[in-house]
């Protein structure tokens, strides 16, 4: 099962700066934990499990705030890279001595360290679209090996341990740090423009998609090990399977068409993990879904590109969509999930499905008006 991993990593480029490696590697690890923390802080703080949903939502918020942020007030420099790294170990040591008020503050500050790690990090590779592409297999990699790890840490030995140990991983891009130049070009101001009204229905659709997954996902665990009854490590192997599904569609270098298409193959593996409750249903919907979102993002990319009069300036912008989506996700989801897991799965599959319907008809009126205007 381990040899697509193994193969993806030998394909990296060399030149690939290891404070990148580590920095990626950390925050994969960290989100991968996430899932895995939700069933186990419920039964120690004595909280529903759709209420712990909102650590991810806060970290995911930090994550974002820095993330977006740092680059707009500040320049990369290693020692905000040592300053970022120290408050990520000291927040997940925290997080493991406090009562569950305390720690929603605290996972939001992890999220503003890891935020600042991660923008740092791909400050080395601004403008390398070569190098930007060679690790973009990263986080499927890291994945597939750690997500048994963790889970098995984890149920072994408690969410506290589990977060002195993330403390501790903290230390890898601190090792490599003073390998790194952590230099960007000046920025150059440039005018905005306003995004077209296709072009926000686009985004829009993006924010759906991940808002309905990221509200499945984060829960996937508990219904794995709840309403589904497989035990702690056949559910963090499966977290693997969606790792290792996703590496050969992240690394595909053709064309992406069908958004539609893949987003709703997403969509019916979040039905799949949370309405039918059947190992073999929970099996096959995250192989899918670590497959078919890669395939989708891009793609859907392409239709948001097509809807825009000007492009490159819609990527970011896409990305804060998404960002956004996957903050409210877990939230949603979390209420959601208390009242039944089932209607979790209804809800967060429906508003995937709206996204693929909306990047569909996009899609299609663009197709339709090309042809148009091409045709005397």
């Amino acid at each position: 099962m381990f040899q697509t991993p193994l193969r993806a990593l030998g394909s990296l480029r060399p030149n690939v700066p290891p404070v990148i490696l580590a920095a990626s590697s950390v925050s994969t690890v960290v989100f991968t934990a996430t899932p895995f923390l939700v069933t186990e802080l419920s039964e120690q703080h004595g909280v529903s499990t759709g209420r712990v949903g909102l650590i991810s939502s806060l970290q995911l918020a930090g994550f974002v705030l820095a993330s977006w942020g740092a680059g707009r007030v500040l320049r990369p420099r290693r020692r905000l890279m040592v300053i970022a790294v120290i408050i990520g170990m000291i927040a997940n040591l925290v997080s493991g001595f406090v009562d569950f008020e305390v720690l929603l503050a605290v996972r939001f500050v992890n999220g503003i360290a890891l935020g600042a790690i991660a923008w740092l990090a791909w400050a080395e590779v601004f403008g390398d679209d070569e190098r930007i592409g060679d690790i973009a297999v990263i986080g499927p990699i890291v994945g597939t090996v750690m997500s048994p790890i963790v889970g098995t840490f984890g149920d072994r030995f408690g969410p506290d341990h589990l977060f002195m140990a993330l403390s501790a991983l903290h230390v890898l891009p601190l090792i490599f740090v003073s390998s790194s130049r952590l230099s960007s070009p000046d920025r150059v101001q440039r005018t905005r423009h306003r995004p077209s009204r296709s072009a926000v229905i686009a985004m829009t659709a993006l924010g759906l998609m991940t808002l309905g997954g990221s509200g499945v996902f984060v829960f996937a665990n508990s219904i794995g090990r709840g309403p589904v009854g497989m035990s702690a490590f056949t559910v963090s192997l499966l977290f693997s399977v969606n790792s290792i599904a996703g590496i050969p569609s992240s690394r595909y270098r053709g064309e992406r068409t069908n958004a539609a298409l893949w987003v709703a193959c997403t969509g019916i593996s979040a039905f799949l993990i949370a309405v039918v409750h059947h190992p073999l249903a929970f099996v096959a919907g995250m192989a899918l879904w670590g497959f078919s979102f890669w395939m989708a993002v891009p793609a859907a990319f392409s239709v948001l590109a097509a809807n825009s009069n000007y492009p490159a300036e819609r990527a970011g912008d896409a990305q804060a969509y998404m960002a956004l989506g996957r903050v409210i996700g877990p939230m949603v989801g979390g209420l959601l999930y208390d009242v039944d897991p089932w209607a979790l799965g209804l809800a967060g599959s429906g508003v995937i499905f709206v996204s693929a319907i909306t990047l569909g008809i996009l899609g299609r009126q663009r197709r339709v008006t090309g042809f148009a205007a091409a045709t005397p």
